[in-house]
């Protein structure tokens, strides 16, 4: 018997099925031979052909599938996430340049919102309930000394220390990578070096933010790890990764971790999964906002609700870079792409919220 929808380690959301007496009835599949009397949880399943269904009910965050037949038994562990539901988040990659900014206008910037880079998310934040994170490099590449200087968290002010925490209810700040090159740092990166990596950014983010900004999810640069990288950052508090969890023009797994095309696959149907193996939870980024002009941004995320009608919560994102017009794929338009993403989500009944807020509370 294998079960074919879901499969162990599914993550759904109140769209997944029914509410119905403080549970949420869904519909189960499995393979098997044909011709079996098969239960699940203890209702008798329909067959068509080797395909077996059942309408099953969950009560629970953490909730076990037991199928059995005259012979055999099949177990898999799925999870209801009960504040998952039409909640959205934004995030933000490779970002080091605006910090380096506030720092330098320390004495000038009355607020951190002084800030043309980051004023944009507050103006997401104040409009459409935006709530956002922002992954942070820890140091300034040496390509772009030239324009910033040299520059590092440990260079950071903490003048604005106060105002971090108070925003820290929309806007948290997240471990991304050392710096922007070279591509792809943590795919064969070993523990101790992601583990240093991630010690030293939070370590500073803390000092000039303080710890609430802090929260267990974030995205590797490039969303290329392998196992113990995620076990480094595991380690230290990280119970979520976001990623694209697609595919390249190659047909190669793009910004997916190590996961296999089966586990990559199976958190698209619902957004989230969770690798029992390695007990990390990946969700699903839906829409690359610099990638593609506001207009096709939006209908990315319409064709998004068509194809994955199951899943209940929506991330977009953007980097950084693009922001800033000597950068030479500055895109003009930036803060457009970003509004007209989250005015799309409020429009369409969905609410602020991290990520980790959705799964894990």
């Amino acid at each position: 018997m294998k079960f074919i929808s879901p499969v162990d380690g599914s993550m759904l959301s109140n769209i997944s099925g029914q509410i119905a007496d403080s549970s949420l009835i869904i519909d189960v599949s499995l393979q098997a031979e044909k011709g079996k009397q098969i239960k699940i949880n203890g209702i008798l399943a329909t067959e068509n052909d080797g395909l077996y269904t059942a309408k099953v009910p969950i009560k629970d965050f953490k909730n076990t599938l037991i199928a059995t037949d005259e012979t055999n038994t099949s177990t898999i562990v799925i999870y209801w996430l009960k504040n998952a539901d039409k909640k959205y988040a934004l995030s933000v990659d490779d970002n080091i340049f605006f910090l380096c900014d506030i720092n330098k206008n320390k004495d000038v910037y009355k607020s951190i919102f002084d800030n043309p880079y980051l004023a944009v998310y507050k103006k997401a934040h104040d409009l459409y309930g935006a709530k956002v994170r922002l992954n942070l490099f820890y140091e300034i590449d040496p390509v772009y000394h030239g324009v910033f200087g040299e520059f590092n968290l440990s260079m950071m002010t903490d003048k604005f220390k106060d105002e971090w925490v108070k925003n820290s209810d929309w806007l948290h700040l997240a471990f991304h990578a050392d710096k922007e090159f070279p591509d792809k740092p943590y795919k064969f990166a070993s523990f101790d070096k992601v583990e240093a990596d991630y010690v030293k950014i939070i370590k500073e983010i803390c000092r000039f933010a303080g710890s609430e900004v802090i929260e267990p999810c974030t995205t590797f640069h490039w969303g290329e790890s392998n196992r113990e990288g995620i076990r480094a950052v595991k380690k230290q508090g990280i119970d979520m990764l976001m990623g694209y969890l697609d595919y390249d023009q190659e047909g190669d797994p793009l910004v997916s971790y190590y996961l296999s095309d089966q586990q990559i696959n199976d958190a698209n149907v619902y957004g989230f999964y969770k690798d029992h193996s390695e007990d990390m939870i990946f969700g699903k980024i839906d829409a690359v906002l610099n990638l593609y002009t506001p207009q096709k941004n939006i209908q990315i995320l319409e064709d998004s609700l068509k194809k994955y009608p199951k899943k209940g919560f929506i991330e977009v994102m953007i980097h950084e870079q693009y922001f800033y017009d000597f950068y030479f794929n500055y895109e003009p338009d930036y803060e457009e792409r970003i509004l007209s993403a989250c005015k799309w989500c409020a429009e369409h009944g969905y609410q602020g919220s991290f990520a980790s807020d959705a799964v894990l509370k």
